[in-house]
């Protein structure tokens, strides 16, 4: 037997409802059925995008899916209802498991359960479906002392500490529990008001800066490489052995008492050694690790690769997602998802095909995140079209720069409008460009505001959805070399349906290239940034589309400017003193327009590209010679300067840098020369695109 019931939206949305039906006798199944009217796309398109676990079943013109308990559990049907475009009210009635779905666009919702052997009376269930709807938001974390309690409160504001970081990443001496406690017990004494000293006293009483990670190093770091044999140049053949002795520098492993007591740190433990950035940074990151990858493999680090990469398949074995780094605090957020671009250098660096078995169904549940969470469907000139954003809602400042958070909130009149300011910080900061005028939206629908003017949520991103249609590639190809036809068509043609609205949504036919597209004035935002041509970079366009537009794109680039600097490409032209903006240079963005101009595969193009190359190699040789020392970014204007501004002081190490010094290495090796010399017609032998493959 079959009952429902049917709940009203108390919006004026769209016309849409959804039914979901759990089979009693079949506790491992639950039924979706949704439909939506015929001028609204269907509210699950990301549904049949699942994946291998999903049986699809096509009765009727409307859609119709089978999903295992366990899949739904991964996409967050069962639990608190959260940021999902899938939101899930876990309910009971007499023994009865029932779900409500939350749609961000909602008609109606109509609730069913099947019962088939017997007739069930069921409890008229009440709902303030209004209450519902308004989406709580959750802390960072489920810990309280790092992410959501006076005591971080006070700390953070207090001023004890330079860095807000260097407070959340301290280890408790007692249990959470012991410690607020004692907290509680010094805000009754002092009237909620401690003093600064006292803070400070506290700190140092219940916490400790021992730390949670062991110098490591990897056990296949060799001191000569054989890449280095391929430099032709003297200064950049030292240079490129300087660099590759970072790497048992920066190598760390997590600590046995992490796993042992975990609730003491805010570190989330992984069991294989792996490489920091460096400086305030010394925790595993997600997108940084793509670099490093790329320069470990340069230097035939293979093991260490693949001890990296088995750490962020951990992570989305714990998280249910690759976050933006290994600490708790970060776990409501993410960064790019290039965990399938990764696992593709390592494959092709080494065939083994027996650990991409393995982790196979990890890749797609990292895939799957980004479907829940990040989708969204907007409007033009009345077409529908569904893509990727960044949107990482969570309560409050970002724990690691708690007091910078809260005190530019403050301009805000209401706890609504801080907390969305909160929201589109924690947005720009999963997209890995924190902060840039590329998230500046004012009242003109400019890049020209301030900080106050972010609205990262707003904007569909060119470098996330290219780098998003590469991992559904990615994970098709992966399928095939598995032998798993179905699934790789599946997966393939989800990359293919990608690609076509990249090029429909971000592709701007009048200019010659790809722009962001501004959801709220419903443009495109035509300014320079590196990730315009990211879709080159990604291999997240077709290459008929890329020989038909080559000679425009290359143009676009060359009359911005963007390629004219000494000392690299500029993340913008806009000096607002925000890190990712002008004059810094970012060496990951430097590395994307390097392979997106030998993506366009014209002799112009691979010339500039290894101009480009060159520029930044000498650049980072002459900052390493003054200083001794790698960082994560540089100033264009003067080749070999520390970049600047944004949030806090430069950093040294530096992961990413290396990588792309190494990448450039082991590609120009035989061309570049650290003196004006160089020869950049002839080809080098090991030239390829690494990631559009």
């Amino acid at each position: 037997m079959l009952q429902e019931e049917f709940f009203a939206c108390p919006t004026k949305c769209c016309s849409v409802y959804t039914q979901v039906v759990i089979f009693d006798s079949l506790p491992n199944l639950i039924y979706v059925h949704s439909s939506s009217s015929s001028s609204v796309p269907a509210p699950f398109p990301h549904l049949d995008g699942l994946g291998p676990s999903v049986v699809r079943v096509a009765t009727d013109a409307a859609p119709r899916w089978i999903i295992p308990a366990s899949r739904a559990r991964s996409r967050n049907l069962e639990g608190r209802p959260g940021r999902r475009v899938l939101h899930g009210v876990l309910l009971r009635s007499q023994g009865v498991l029932r779900v409500v779905l939350l749609l961000h666009c909602i008609g109606a919702i109509r609730v069913s359960v099947f019962r088939p052997f017997y007739k069930m009376k069921l409890l008229v269930l009440v709902l303030a479906l209004s209450a519902v709807y308004a989406e709580e938001i959750p802390p960072s974390c489920d810990k309280p002392v790092y992410c959501d309690s006076k005591l971080l409160h006070a700390v953070q504001l207090s001023g004890i500490f330079e860095d807000s970081k260097t407070f959340v990443d301290l280890e408790l001496k007692n249990d959470a529990n012991t410690t607020l406690a004692a907290f509680d017990d010094l805000l009754n004494k002092t009237n909620n008001n401690p003093t600064k000293p006292q803070i400070e006293e506290f700190v140092d009483e219940h916490f400790s800066s021992v730390g949670e990670l062991d110098n490591w190093t990897p056990p296949d770091y060799n001191a000569h490489p054989a890449f280095l044999a391929g430099i032709r140049d003297e200064r950049f053949r030292d240079f490129g052995k300087a660099v590759n002795d970072i790497w048992p520098i920066l190598g760390r492993k997590v600590k046995s008492i992490v796993f042992e007591q975990p609730d003491r740190f805010s570190l989330i433990p992984v069991h294989n050694g792996f490489i920091i950035p460096g400086g305030r940074f010394t925790e595993l990151y997600y997108w940084d690790t793509y670099w490093i990858i790329e320069g470990l493999l340069v230097s035939g680090m293979h093991e260490t690769v693949k001890g990296v990469i088995k750490n962020l398949l951990e992570l989305v074995k714990i998280v249910g997602h690759v976050p933006n780094g290994s600490r708790w605090y970060y776990k409501e957020r993410s960064q790019p998802p290039l965990l399938s671009a990764m696992m593709s250098l390592y494959i092709r660096a080494t065939n083994d095909i027996k650990f991409l078995k393995e982790n196979i169904e990890v890749l797609e549940e990292e895939l799957e995140y980004w479907l829940d969470t990040q989708l969204i469907t907007f409007n033009i000139c009345d077409r529908a079209y569904t893509l990727l954003r960044y949107n990482a809602p969570s309560a409050g400042p970002r724990p690691e720069s708690y007091y910078e958070d809260y005190t530019n909130a403050q301009n805000f009149d209401t706890k609504e409008r801080q907390q969305e300011f909160y929201t589109d910080l924690k947005s720009a900061a999963e997209s890995g460009w924190d902060f840039s005028t590329r998230w500046f939206i004012n009242k003109d629908g400019n890049n020209n505001g301030t900080f106050l003017t972010l609205r990262a949520s707003k904007i569909i991103p060119v470098d996330l959805n290219a780098i998003f249609a590469n991992a559904l590639k990615k994970v098709a190809h992966f399928q095939a070399l598995l032998h798993n036809r179905r699934k790789g068509a599946h997966w393939a043609y989800l990359a293919k349906q990608w690609r076509n609205t990249i090029k429909e949504v971000l592709w701007n036919n009048e200019d010659g290239i790809w722009y962001d597209w501004d959801l709220e004035n419903k443009r495109h935002r035509k300014f320079f940034y590196p990730s315009n041509v990211a879709p080159l970079w990604m291999g997240a366009v077709d290459k008929e589309f890329v020989k038909m537009n080559a000679p425009r794109i290359l143009d676009w680039l060359v009359k911005s400017k963007g390629l004219d600097y000494p000392g690299g490409i500029p993340t913008s032209l806009i000096q607002s003193g925000e890190q990712w903006d002008f004059p810094n240079a970012w060496p990951p963005l430097v590395s994307l327009v390097v392979n997106a101009l030998e993506a366009l595969e014209t002799k112009e193009s691979v010339q500039k590209a290894r101009k480009v190359a060159q520029t930044w190699l000498r650049a980072c040789l002459k900052g390493f010679s003054t200083n001794k020392q790698m960082f994560e970014k540089y100033d264009v204007v003067q080749p070999g300067k520390i970049g600047g501004g944004g949030e806090y002081n430069v950093q040294t190490g530096f992961g990413w840098s290396n990588g792309v010094v190494l990448e450039f290495l082991a590609k120009y090796g035989r061309v570049v020369t650290s003196q004006d010399s160089a020869d950049l017609s002839v080809i080098p032998a090991n030239l390829s695109n690494n990631t559009s493959a």
